[in-house]
């Protein structure tokens, strides 16, 4: 649980890096810039410490699938919070405990009817939040609405592929230097496509101090997300893990000093209310 915890607390502050940093610079080059720091941690620690030699062809297929899901969660979030309010990214991740239950109702054995009450809560909460602030400053498009659900699912579905793995007992920094450097990979390559060389040498010395401090957070973020994910089935990992959505909305406010209305109080904790009903009809 400690770990879980802390990882909540490192991803919601790397959630305020990464508006912060997105301000000046592309979305591709920022996250290739970042993953190259925390690929070469993750696959210089595993090549030192560990052997990767009972990886199978399968295994690589499974890992790697999960990855590509939270590499898609990535780019999604990123679209969106390079324009729009952190808020939404906590009130979509909020949501999340949604896809993981219904994917457990479809591929596992939770019973959709013990669940119910819960979740028609959380949409509840859901759908008022986004209507009471269709006239706000927080107001954003149909097309990003559609973005963030689709990081919303992708990172719940990639979180469950990658439990699975890890009650297989692959490293979590197995995981992690196989999810950086697809990160790497794709950033990479959008990255070449967009900018020019020249442009390229200016934004790596202008960014090399912040983007190394970014990669150590997140390294460690994601690290001890694993590590509590190991420990923890997905519905109660799910929970804790709404946590970061809270403190990236507290986050938002103190850092880009974001109006945090009486109402949006109100429909977050409603959320969170249909949430913790979810914990308790399924213990």
């Amino acid at each position: 649980m400690i770990f879980i915890m802390l990882s909540v607390l490192l991803f919601s502050y790397n959630n305020v890096l990464w508006k912060k940093n997105l301000k000046a610079t592309s979305i591709p080059f920022l996250v290739a810039y970042r993953a190259f720091f925390t690929s070469t941690i993750s696959i210089g620690i595993l090549l030192f410490f560990f052997t990767i030699e009972n990886v199978s062809i399968s295994d690589f297929i499974k890992i790697t699938t999960g990855s590509l899901f939270g590499v898609l969660g990535l780019f999604s979030m990123l679209t969106v919070i390079k324009k729009a309010s952190l808020q939404w990214l906590g009130i979509y991740n909020l949501l999340g405990v949604v896809f993981t239950i219904l994917y457990l109702w479809i591929f596992d054995t939770v019973p959709i009817k013990e669940s119910l009450l819960g979740l028609v809560v959380i949409v509840f909460g859901f759908v008022c939040f986004i209507v009471s602030n269709k006239q706000t400053q927080l107001r954003i498009t149909l097309k990003q609405h559609l973005v963030l659900l689709l990081m919303t699912f992708s990172y719940s579905f990639s979180a469950i592929l990658h439990w699975k793995n890890l009650n297989l007992d692959f490293s979590p920094l197995l995981i992690i230097a196989n999810q950086e450097s697809i990160v790497f990979l794709v950033g990479l390559f959008f990255t070449f496509k967009k900018a020019k060389i020249r442009s390229i040498k200016i934004e790596l010395k202008t960014y090399f101090k912040k983007i190394a401090f970014m990669s150590i957070v997140v390294f460690f973020a994601i690290l001890f997300s694993f590590l509590g994910l190991k420990q923890t089935n997905p519905i109660i990992a799910s929970l804790l893990f709404l946590a970061a959505p809270l403190t990236t909305i507290l986050f938002s406010a103190f850092f880009f000093k974001e109006k945090l209305s009486k109402k949006n109080i109100v429909f977050i904790i409603i959320i969170l209310l249909g949430a913790f009903i979810l914990h308790f009809q399924n213990n």
